[in-house]
Parts: C-alpha cells; sequence; structure tokens
C-alpha cells in the first residue's frame, strides 16, 4: 500500500471504552501496589509525555471520535489532552476526510458517510502536532461483518469455589451464520442494562445538626436503570470456522437478589465487529487488562504496542492503535425469567436500630430512613444509594428509550 501523507486541519473516532491506553498500566500498577512485590516497568514506559493515539473507526454512517492525548506517569496519573492537532482519515485512493478538535479537549470529531467508509478498502489516520511532529498509522482494511442472526438467552446454573450453593442464572448467545472468509476475526463489545428498585420509605437528608430536609421526588428515586459495560473480552477467529451457523455464548448473570440483574428486566446490547490480525491481537490484549482483578493480579503490567509511529524518526514511543471494522448491533430482553426466584431481598437497605444514639446524625450530610418492618417502625442512618438510586455506578432514574 503506498505510503502517502497528507495534511488539513483533521480529527479522529475512538470507542470511548477506553479513555487511553496508558491508563490500563496506570490501573494495573494501583492494584498492585498492594502486593508484597511491586512491579516496575522499564523507564521509559514510566515516562510522562508519551503520545497517545486512539482511532477506532466503525463503518456507521454519523460522528466519528479519535482521542489524542499524552501519558501521565504511572504512579501519578491523569488525562492529558493533547490540543491544537490536525488529524486526516486517508482512503487508499486518496481521499480524505478532516477531523476537528471538539469541544471536549482532546477529542476530534468527523461525520462520515457510507459512501467514504467503503467496504474493503484500505485506510490510515494521520496526525499532525502542534510541535510539528507527524505521525501516521499502519493501513487497516475496512472488512465485512457477518449479520447477528439473533440474541437469546438460557436458564443455566453455575458453581462457584467457595460457594456451597449452586447459583442460578442465565446465559446469553448469540447465532451468526460464517459464509465469508473476508470476515477474518470478530470482537463483541457487551453493554448491560437492568432495571433496580430500592425500598419504598420515607428518607431524609441532615446539611447540618440543624437542618433536616425530606427527601422526596427525584431525589428520592426508587426505581432506577443501571447501564454498564462487562469488561470481559469476546473475540474469535473465524478461520478456524466450517461454513454454516456459529453460537457464541456470553458471560454467566447470576440471579442475585441484592444486585437485582434478574429480578426487573434486563437487557444485553451487543456489537459485534470485524477485524485483521493486528486489531485482534490488540482487542484481546485489552479484554485481558480490564477482565476483573484475577488478570490484574495474574499478568505484569505490558504496554501494548501501537500501529501508530513519528514518521521521521520510528524509535519514538507512541501509544495507542488503530482500526477499522465494520460493526453489527442487537439487543435482547429477560424479563419474568421462567424458572428463576424474582423475589427482591427484601430488608434491602432497610434502616438497622443499632441501639441509643443510631437515631442521630455523626457526620454531615448524612441520610436516614424511615420504615416499618417485621412490625416495628425504624428510623436510622442509611447509605445515600438506598434512598436515591442514582447514586449507584451507572445509574438513571429516566427510563430508556428502548425499554
Amino acid at each position: 500500500m503506498p505510503n502517502r501523507s497528507v495534511f488539513k486541519p483533521l480529527s479522529f473516532p475512538f470507542h470511548r471504552y477506553i479513555r487511553q491506553i496508558a491508563f490500563l498500566s496506570m490501573m494495573t500498577m494501583a492494584l498492585l501496589s498492594s502486593c508484597v512485590e511491586r512491579y516496575h516497568p522499564d523507564d521509559l514506559y514510566l515516562k510522562e509525555g508519551l503520545l497517545v493515539i486512539n482511532a477506532h473507526i466503525t463503518d456507521e454512517p454519523g460522528t466519528q471520535t479519535i482521542e489524542v492525548s499524552r501519558s501521565s506517569h504511572l504512579e501519578s496519573p491523569g488525562l492529558n489532552p493533547e490540543i491544537g492537532c490536525f488529524v486526516l482519515l486517508l482512503r487508499e485512493d486518496g481521499e480524505t476526510q478532516e477531523f476537528i478538535a471538539s469541544v471536549e479537549p482532546g477529542l476530534y470529531t468527523s461525520e462520515l458517510d457510507s459512501s467514504y467508509l467503503r467496504t474493503g478498502m484500505s485506510f490510515q489516520i494521520q496526525v499532525l502536532t502542534q510541535d510539528e511532529n507527524e505521525y501516521q498509522s499502519d493501513f487497516d482494511v475496512l472488512r465485512p461483518v457477518p449479520s447477528i442472526d439473533t440474541v437469546y438467552y438460557k436458564v443455566e446454573s453455575m458453581e462457584y469455589q467457595g460457594e456451597d450453593d449452586v447459583v442460578p442464572g442465565i446465559r446469553f448467545y448469540l447465532d451468526f451464520t460464517y459464509d465469508d472468509e473476508a470476515y477474518e476475526y470478530i470482537r463483541w463489545e457487551l453493554t448491560e442494562t437492568y432495571e433496580f428498585h430500592n425500598p419504598k420509605m420515607e428518607a431524609f437528608v441532615y446539611w447540618n445538626r440543624w437542618t433536616r430536609r425530606a427527601l422526596e421526588g427525584v431525589d428520592n428515586s426508587r426505581i432506577c436503570y443501571i447501564t454498564n459495560e462487562i469488561p470481559a473480552g469476546h473475540s474469535l477467529a473465524t478461520k478456524y470456522l466450517d461454513y454454516g451457523s456459529f453460537n457464541k455464548a456470553f458471560d454467566f448473570v447470576p440471579n442475585d437478589w441484592n444486585d437485582q440483574k434478574l429480578i426487573n428486566k434486563y437487557s444485553l446490547r451487543v456489537r459485534q465487529y470485524s477485524l485483521g490480525l493486528e486489531g485482534y491481537n490488540y482487542w484481546n490484549e485489552i479484554g485481558t487488562h480490564r477482565q476483573g482483578q484475577g488478570s490484574f493480579f495474574d499478568r505484569q503490567p505490558a504496554l501494548i504496542k501501537s500501529n501508530i509511529y513519528n514518521i521521521a524518526d520510528e524509535s519514538e514511543k507512541v501509544l495507542g492503535f488503530f482500526t477499522m471494522s465494520g460493526v453489527q448491533e442487537a439487543r435482547a430482553f429477560a424479563e419474568e425469567i421462567p424458572g428463576l426466584d424474582n423475589t427482591p431481598n427484601p430488608y434491602y437497605c432497610l434502616p438497622v436500630d443499632r441501639g441509643p444514639g443510631s437515631g442521630s446524625p455523626t457526620n454531615y450530610p448524612s441520610y436516614f430512613a424511615r420504615a416499618t418492618y417485621d412490625g416495628v417502625t425504624v428510623y436510622a442512618e442509611v447509605n445515600h444509594h438506598c434512598v436515591d438510586c442514582r447514586e449507584y455506578k451507572g445509574s438513571s432514574a429516566v427510563k430508556p428509550d428502548y425499554w
């Protein structure tokens, strides 16, 4: 593929899924700090100011985004946006699309249409920084992606280490048809949303020793919709498949009466991406870093080799990655699941009388609730999320349009 360098004011797309590649190692180091032996990577990786470019462009028409930033020291992490860049997306036939700096520093956006995002063609990103250093990526092909035939769940059970009882729950599956060698590699991104209910009770906040206010309406939100990305990585090399239907299993969702994922209503959004070999290896490494604490402790931190480089100095260390992907999306729901007990914990978040003084705040603001259960009315301090479910991570009191 010809190596072109074309520059105008530009910009880039990036899945908000990853803020910057350097943060992966920062997170790992934070977890490892509690271990007996601390791991220190090569001095190069501890440097501040390494350029980080994350550009993951799909075949979806519309606004796409790229992030350009500078790395922070692993022991004092932070986001350092790189402003004033010219960013360009170059197609193999010489056609370019300019990305413009957005309101949020370090993010560059462009409106891409389907006539430009042609499957089977190769693309490259080019970035010119304020200090007049020029960077470009390897070319990557926009590959086709198979259509998702269906996403569905099955009721299953799981045995967990250290648990005596088998835990019931569900597992989602995806079906697609493998009928084109051009698919090469596939990865999946999973996002869950579920309806969460707090107990119905009177709620109050003490702002200080003299001021108590009743929490009503939105300030005492009882029903929320919690959305979280599922960190586990899922990918597939299609070269090992025979032509025909393929079935992919995802993560087990336990029926826990405290987290309530399966008590009311649960939804799983699946995004299915096409990849080349380099992108496949990159996302597998990302998945290893993001997949729970076990993976952090099992591995020493590693900074993933980038496919982006300084054209005047290829020895300069650059972080981040560039990929082109076809994408398909589907959403499935689980509600009133046969065979599962959908009874919530009747004592979840209720105020508990802990003896003399438990009805008075000890610090501010403090949140209190009054509830009657087991024939007794109790007024005591509770956690903020017990009287306002918006406090849970990824939570909103606004019902999603797809609900």
